[in-house]
């Protein structure tokens, strides 16, 4: 039996969509930097771009934990296609898919060139929950693959400074994708994978935003949090909820809770970078994302007399974005 397109969030959803949308798959690969004993990151975001008067385009954005830079780089929407079976989407000679991508993008400030192939992929199953049924969500989210192993390599030249050539052997990868009419209006994203000390894979994720609801809206969050192959999932759908959210002087901290679990987030921002985020799938919006913060997590199992330690781990090179009202999204 054929599921339902949007029942495979990796596939393109947009077909027949050209106007007021948007699309984009976000490929992240980090790599321990032996050279500067830093954790370096390099995300690629191809997407399309859709206005409510029916102009179109593709894109492909870069962000670079190096030193926060970024490119947009534009094309016109007929370079755009895209594969089901077995997946893939190409903007000109630039190809993503499960099984890797190929970049080789150039402007007047940087040459980037990737060859990278995916491994051992670990997708998590419908993270929004019943809301994945709502058809006129704004945002919609999935995430491809919390974990997998990278390999191959990116050489990246920018102007007036020397090129660096970085081989992943291997490095670890993390996939994720949005597509709808807007980002919302605020949001808290964050999304470690570097984390110290660990024996096997581990990979958190956490998202809250302002959600618009028919004439209304609700603060709504999820977070998964994968260690050696078991996830833990925190969401408002499953009757979590936030008890503390802090920010001050570049220091995070969220307190969230269910009916079993009790999870501690705190994070350590650093200088973030500049994207570009859809609103009526137009790319005007200016947001920053952090690529190089740290970020630690607590897990504990609720008890009676005292609470049961399940995971404490601390990660570096991570991912975060903060946008828009940032305090508000604490009120239920």
């Amino acid at each position: 039996m054929l599921l339902p397109r949007f029942l495979k969030p990796i596939l393109f959803q947009g077909v027949g969509r050209t106007k007021a949308y948007f699309e984009g798959w976000y490929f992240k690969q980090s790599l321990f930097d032996k050279k500067n004993h830093t954790q370096r990151t390099i995300a690629i975001i191809p997407g399309i771009s859709w206005d409510a008067n029916g102009a179109g385009h593709a894109f492909i954005q870069t962000i670079d934990s190096k030193d926060g830079s970024s490119t947009y780089f534009r094309f016109p929407i007929q370079a755009f296609s895209f594969q089901d079976k077995p997946f893939s989407i190409h903007i000109e000679k630039n190809s993503f898919s499960t099984e890797g991508l190929h970049v080789d993008l150039q402007d007047d400030r940087l040459s980037i060139v990737a060859d990278l192939s995916f491994h051992q992929l670990t997708p998590i199953k419908n993270i929004m929950g019943p809301y994945k049924y709502v058809p006129f969500m704004e945002c919609n989210h999935g995430i491809i693959s919390m974990y997998h192993e990278v390999r191959g390599h990116i050489t990246l030249v920018r102007e007036n400074q020397e090129g660096d050539r970085l081989t992943l052997a291997p490095g670890i990868g993390y996939i994720e994708k949005d597509w709808g009419r807007s980002m919302p209006s605020s949001w808290i994203w964050i999304n470690a994978i570097n984390f110290e000390g660990t024996a096997g894979p581990v990979s958190f994720f956490f998202s809250l935003a302002k959600v618009p609801w028919q004439s209304r809206h609700f603060n709504g969050f999820i977070t998964v949090l994968y260690v050696n192959g078991r996830e833990y999932r925190f969401a408002t759908y499953r009757k979590g909820h936030i008890d503390l959210l802090e920010y001050q002087g570049g220091i995070l901290r969220i307190l969230l809770s269910d009916n079993r679990y009790k999870v501690e987030i705190l994070v350590r921002t650093s200088e973030a970078g500049e994207l570009l985020a859809p609103v009526q799938g137009t790319m005007d919006r200016r947001i920053g994302e952090c690529n190089n913060a740290w970020v630690r997590v607590v897990i504990k199992a609720k008890h009676k007399m005292t609470d049961a330690p399940l995971f404490d781990g601390i990660a570096t090179g991570s991912g975060v974005e903060l946008v828009g009202d940032i305090e508000r999204l604490a009120i239920s």
